[in-house]
């Protein structure tokens, strides 16, 4: 045996389909300096998520943004998640029709404009949930389960095929902490 094998270790996302929990975790960790307990958090999204469906549908297909909404209700806006940690949640886009790329990118860099970390974007493209912590006309920086911290804008497009990364308008969160 060599060495320098070439195998890696498994990341996030190589063997789950877990970025959706990743991401509501790593959103308070974010917003909250790192004082939400992350463990207990994660615990917590899996059981209220196992209450309604199997948990092995989120584990192998991922979570869409319908049972995430649900599971933001029941675990962010009630009870100890919601006294300890409160967080205003908005879906600026969601059932808009005839978006244009241009404007759901302006209002996306001006909605995280400001400079005290008190703001996120979470959102999904076809593959995975992350959280957009800043951007400008030619970059997206993340707070990112599987590592990624930057791509360029041009990688995301709301048309299907337009670009690798289709972006749902759904499925774009802003976040922001309440002081």
């Amino acid at each position: 045996m060599t060495a320098n094998r070439g195998i890696h270790a498994s990341v996030q996302g190589e063997l789950d389909c877990l970025c959706g929990a990743y991401c509501v975790v790593n959103m308070l960790s974010w917003l909250y300096d790192g004082r939400v307990k992350r463990r207990p958090l994660m615990n917590r999204l899996l059981q209220a998520y196992q209450q309604r469906w199997p948990l092995h549908e989120w584990l192998t297909e991922g979570i869409d943004e319908k049972r995430l909404d649900w599971l933001i209700t029941q675990v962010l806006r009630k009870g100890h998640y919601h006294r300890q940690f409160p967080v205003q949640i908005s879906k600026p886009f969601d059932g808009s029709r005839g978006l244009v790329e241009g404007r759901v990118f302006s209002e996306m860099r001006r909605f995280l404009a400001v400079t005290d970390h008190s703001r996120l974007i979470m959102l999904s493209d076809q593959f995975h949930w992350s959280l957009l912590t800043r951007m400008d006309e030619e970059t997206l920086w993340f707070f990112d389960s599987n590592g990624r911290s930057s791509m360029p804008r041009k990688a995301f497009s709301l048309r299907a095929g337009a670009t690798r990364r289709q972006l749902f308008p759904e499925a774009i969160y802003f976040i922001e902490r309440e002081f």
